[in-house]
């Protein structure tokens, strides 16, 4: 809409967008946003006002309803579109959208929850056969990266965790058949264990978010700040006893099975991590073990803005024509990981992913190879 629309129906009442979304099936999903006319600003001249709404859709046909109406006098228009989801190509996880409903409206929030997506609650399906039990361990590294440019942050703003958190929300939804699946969420500019669960079946987000907010830069101690030189070797020391000691794999019944059976599986979520000057960057000092494999998931931002933006109104403003869109944001330059010269004398295997899609087929990869050891 026009800014200068808006500001002839500025009074009392409320500009109001409706959608619905209806699949093949005829079922409804809808959704709506407000907002209310007597709060309209003289700034709006000029802008052009955008009704926004995310929302997640498995493949399909769909037939897409949308409604803007002017509580104050009835005025409203509608519009009728037909949406065509394509299936992705080759899709090396077929069955993960299988139990989710064909749509999901995205909530809006603020940071972190506006990453994880707690209201949504359906699961992927991602089963794990395997021939023998298996210990795996999921370690996260939540960290903001820290380079001479960009000194580190709150790491609970950080934009590695608005790519993190779904990548760690997805991971922690794969049904381990037979073994256990513990997470450990590491902030490294504290050397210390954020957040912890083992034996997980369903992801503890109060408890995640919990310790991502106790991260803050204005609780750091002094001692920590004069011992930064030793923030990769914690993450050396916490992978290492990972890898050392003797798996704890819990069977469905809660047997333990005889560990001299059973493998472990490290799986290291980051994005890249650079230290400052003078860090101590001596790799890991362990034995490579056919009975243990490590994967290693390096996750590059690409956008510097979240998605779906944080703000809790659907409505937005811009400057400028519609037809124009909105500008494309600048990329990040890549970034230097010193994460990975740590890890080298585990040969892990490398997936360094920039989109969802890149996700999906390293996801695949890591389920297929863990099936088969």
């Amino acid at each position: 809409m026009d800014g200068n629309e808006l500001l002839k129906r500025r009074g009392k009442g409320e500009l109001v967008g409706l959608v619905q979304i209806n699949d093949s099936a005829g079922h409804a999903y809808q959704s709506h946003g407000a907002i209310r006319l007597d709060n309209v600003k003289d700034e709006a001249k000029g802008n052009d006002v955008v009704y926004t709404q995310d929302a997640f859709v498995v493949p399909g046909d769909y037939t897409l309803s949308l409604v803007m109406f002017d509580s104050s006098n009835g005025d409203h228009n509608v519009a009728k579109r037909t949406l065509h989801v394509a299936p992705l190509r080759a899709d090396p996880l077929a069955d993960a959208w299988q139990d989710l409903p064909p749509v999901e409206f995205v909530p809006g929030g603020e940071a972190p929850d506006v990453w994880f997506m707690p209201a949504l609650t359906s699961h992927l399906l991602l089963p794990l056969e395997t021939r023998r039990p298996v210990h795996i361990d999921l370690l996260v590294n939540a960290s903001p990266s820290e380079t001479a440019e960009t000194p580190r942050r709150n790491p609970i703003s950080s934009p590695n965790l608005s790519i993190i958190l779904p990548a760690l929300k997805v991971l922690s939804q794969v049904q381990v058949r037979n073994g256990t699946l513990n997470l450990a969420v590491l902030d490294l500019s504290r050397r210390k264990v954020s957040f912890q669960q083992s034996d997980v079946r369903e992801l503890d987000w109060p408890g995640l978010k919990t310790g991502l907010a106790e991260a803050s830069p204005d609780i750091i101690n002094v001692h920590a700040l004069e011992q930064r030189e030793q923030d990769a070797q914690f993450f050396v020391t916490e992978v290492n006893r990972r890898w050392s000691e003797p798996p704890n794999v819990v069977l469905g019944n809660g047997a333990h099975p005889d560990s001299a059976k059973s493998t472990r599986v490290l799986i290291v979520l980051s994005a890249p991590m650079s230290f400052a000057s003078g860090a101590d960057l001596h790799p890991i000092k362990a034995a490579k073990d056919p009975n243990q494999r490590i994967f290693y998931i390096r996750y590059r931002p690409t956008v510097p803005r979240p998605f779906p933006p944080p703000e809790p109104s659907p409505f937005e403003r811009q400057r400028g024509a519609m037809g124009r869109g909105l500008p494309r944001p600048p990329a990040f330059a890549v970034q230097q990981d010193s994460l990975e010269g740590t890890l080298k004398p585990l040969d892990p295997r490398l997936f360094d992913v920039e989109t969802p899609e890149q996700f999906r087929k390293a996801l695949a990869v890591i389920l297929s190879d863990i099936s088969r050891m």
